[in-house]
């Protein structure tokens, strides 16, 4: 008999009927007290040998709450597939189709039990074994800041030793708990970092400390959630008023970021639609000006030379706005300290348009190594930035 379970790490799906092989007809979830849905991932058992067709059938509900000004882009559901894995590490993708509101896909697992994923999940457990890798060395030491409402604990980990004149260098990442891709970035930047032998992450530690928050929507991560908390807050829409009952995550982060400085901030972030990794700065905030814009084409110039899979001259999705949204991360970041330079990061789920690998479009292993060629790109720049 085939069963189909989510109460899984990370795990998201509703099963409507599974009790025929060739028409498994499952729902994705709706976050809590929203509208948000996307992110799935399920397991499948008692499947080996046997040809499965899995039918997602709401998918094309999450067309409503679509970012403004898409249209002339593809949803998340066309020209991509789920990934798939036998063991939760190797993941491989599998094409489907989508007819505007159902995401089908066939699969013939070659085992009893199959996973399937919108990307590769990043489970709390593999947070805490990157927190734990992290702290094995001695450049490395872990505050924790705050706590979500389910009481989980936020991390901050330091890595490198502070003086008065090092840079203050922060990276944030997964306050939308579907977008996985920056768990994968941030592995491959700390086991890059703390490369004895790497002259770049030698070089960037002489210069530079750095301020990792590696998930700041915990509770979302563990229920499953596409981009709210656990009451439906979408953590990048409370920069400008958080407040200890609806976003303790984004208070205790600010708080931190006060207390210690920062000079470079890289919010983390994955879109299902977009087919690059778009990077952008904090443009059009109140105190913008034309030197950040300098120094961020150093900084992306930099990245771009050392991976390919940064594309540079990808616009804004619709344009860029005339008044930027300061409850986003990034656009508050960059306008409570002037003088830094504040970033946003999109990774694909689907592939990356000039540099695409058609068997498996983006994945962990190369979400992984564009995170440590990042360090390419802030080292290209770290000269560049303004002590605050």
């Amino acid at each position: 008999m085939i069963s189909i379970d989510a109460a899984i790490p990370s795990g998201r799906i509703t099963v409507r009927n599974a009790s025929d092989a060739s028409d498994i007809q499952l729902d994705v979830p709706k976050d809590p007290e929203s509208n948000f849905l996307g992110w799935y991932h399920f397991r499948a058992s008692g499947v080996r040998g046997r040809k499965c067709r899995f039918r997602l059938m709401n998918a094309g509900e999450s067309r409503a709450v679509r970012l403004a000004n898409r249209e002339g882009i593809e949803d998340r559901w066309t020209h991509t597939g789920p990934l798939a894995s036998y063991d939760l590490v190797n993941w491989f993708r599998i094409n489907a189709t989508f007819d505007g509101t159902t995401f089908d896909f066939e699969h013939e697992p070659a085992f009893d039990v199959c996973y399937y994923a919108a990307f590769a999940p990043f489970p709390p457990e593999r947070d805490q074994r990157l927190i734990a890798g992290a702290l094995a060395s001695p450049l490395a030491r872990l505050e924790t800041i705050g706590h979500s409402l389910q009481a989980r604990p936020i991390d901050l980990l330091t890595m490198g030793a502070p003086t008065p004149e090092k840079k203050q260098c922060w990276i944030i990442a997964r306050q939308h708990p579907s977008e996985t891709q920056a768990g994968f970035f941030i592995e491959g930047l700390i086991e890059r970092l703390l490369n004895a032998q790497d002259a770049v992450a030698r070089a960037l530690l002489e210069q530079a400390v750095f301020y990792i928050v590696p998930n700041m929507n915990p509770d979302g991560s563990a229920n499953g959630f596409s981009r709210t908390t656990s009451t439906g807050v979408n953590l990048n829409r409370e920069w400008a008023s958080p407040s200890d009952e609806r976003s303790p995550e984004v208070v205790a982060v600010q708080d931190a970021m006060r207390r210690i400085g920062l000079d470079f901030c890289i919010d983390c972030h994955a879109d299902p639609e977009l087919r690059c990794n778009f990077v952008w700065p904090s443009q059009n905030v109140p105190t913008w000006n034309a030197d950040r814009q300098r120094v961020f084409e150093y900084f992306e110039d930099a990245w771009h030379a050392a991976s390919p899979d940064y594309g540079l001259g990808e616009v804004y999705p619709g344009g860029v706005p005339q008044e930027a949204d300061l409850s986003m991360a990034w656009n508050w970041i960059g306008n409570a300290f002037p003088h830094a330079l504040s970033v946003l990061l999109e990774q694909p789920f689907k592939d990356t348009r000039y540099t695409p690998v058609p068997a498996t479009g983006w994945t962990p292993q190369r979400a992984s190594r564009f995170g440590a060629a990042f360090l390419d790109g802030l080292h290209g720049v770290i000269d560049h930035l303004r002590k605050q």
